[in-house]
């Protein structure tokens, strides 16, 4: 007798098209189709890497004494080190595994049923799936032709269950930046209706075009917590370091709740910790290297989609994404990327950032050498064709 064990209906509620779409392009590609992966951004992969100093730092720590458990809330002195690099206090600091963990934290914290973290569309998934799970509501706020936030949306779309406003600066998806005016606009509208912000800064230092504002320091009395981490900025996604820091007052219930979130999952990983602080610490050089590599992707980028009947895309300012709209016989965006995947080329469907937008998009990573970004957009050109 074969036994069929149910899975849970909260489970129905997870789902991360980013890497959905991995098992639909590996069947693909064992019919002998070479697949050029555009849907994940991890630079790894690229041949980018991570400073040496950084790498450097965890490899000592791998030959410390740094084998047992770290504090649940985080190395003593990663946490100072955040908290100089802040400006907040040591306390206002948490360390976790991936700002994906600091999250999940969040929601945990903040949302009961019915309630909701007000979130910008598109937005990176693990939001709505967090929401979801949350059993919350799944608002957003609209956005622009540039895809910056749309200010009257943003005001129109406030409840009176809405706990907290997202922002997500530069974008994931869209690799929009954000003008100072924008931002500032949307400080006043927190302020207004007295909600704290949650700012997704995971991308602050990968901007090569736009004014780079900070959030940090346009929040005036309006409470904020910053999420950033290892990942993007210091090329070192598969470290899984990260942290949260709670910025102005009116925290303290949440920040008790997210100790306790802390200590439940024991600790983070002490010797990428130990690499986190080389990184806050050290050299920065990398940085602009990094940016300058990526404007030349942006631009293969901007100008082949300007070739191809069809396509059209608002130019991406930071981070190492574009959301490219298109416009053909598919129904709609799922359709579309499958239809790249047998041309060999694999994307992500807008509606996974998106699913009140009309379903037009798909999300590309440009993190290619520049011949292997030109390869891609010759089969995506085939394909229009």
């Amino acid at each position: 007798m074969i036994l069929l064990i149910d899975a849970s209906s909260r489970s129905e509620l997870i789902s991360y098209p980013i890497r959905d779409i991995i098992q639909e392009a590996k069947k693909i590609e064992k019919t002998g189709t070479k697949m050029i992966y555009l849907n994940i951004g991890d630079p790894a992969p690229f041949g980018f890497r991570p400073p040496a100093h950084v790498l450097e730092a965890a490899a000592e720590a791998l030959k410390q004494n740094y084998s047992g458990y770290a504090p649940s809330e985080g190395d003593p002195e990663l946490r100072a080190a955040v908290a100089q690099h802040e400006k907040v206090a040591t306390q206002d600091v948490f360390i976790t595994a991936g700002l994906s963990e600091g999250i999940d934290f969040l929601f945990q914290a903040l949302i009961d049923p019915g309630r909701n973290i007000l979130l910008p569309t598109p937005s990176y998934p693990l939001y709505l799936t967090k929401e979801r799970l949350s059993y919350g509501t799944v608002d957003f706020y609209g956005c622009d032709s540039n895809f910056e936030p749309d200010l009257d949306s943003l005001r129109k779309s406030i409840t009176k269950y809405t706990k907290a406003i997202l922002v997500i600066n530069p974008n994931n998806p869209t690799g929009a930046v954000y003008s100072r005016k924008t931002l500032e606009g949307l400080v006043n509208i927190a302020g207004e209706h007295k909600l704290p912000i949650i700012s997704d800064e995971v991308y602050d230092q990968l901007v090569f075009d736009g004014e780079g504002v900070r959030l940090k320091d346009l929040h005036k009395d309006v409470p904020m917590v910053c999420g950033n981490s290892l990942s993007k900025n210091y090329i070192y996604p598969g470290a899984r370091v990260g942290y949260l820091a709670f910025h102005g007052e009116g925290w303290d219930k949440i920040k008790d709740a997210t100790q306790r979130l802390c200590n439940q999952r024991l600790s983070v990983n002490w010797e990428m910790q130990r690499a986190y602080i080389a990184a806050i610490k050290g050299s920065h050089e990398h940085v602009k290297s990094f940016n300058s590599e990526l404007r030349k992707r942006r631009d293969i980028l901007v100008k082949r989609i300007k070739t191809i009947p069809g396509l059209s895309v608002v130019p991406p300012k930071g981070a190492f994404y574009s959301f490219v709209r298109f416009e053909g016989p598919w129904k709609d965006d799922l359709e579309f990327v499958r239809g790249l995947l047998k041309a060999g080329v694999v994307t992500v469907p807008g509606s996974g950032f998106a699913p009140n937008l009309e379903r037009k998009y798909f999300r590309i990573v440009f993190l290619p050498k520049p011949e292997q970004l030109e390869e891609a957009f010759n089969r995506i050109e085939k394909f229009m064709k």
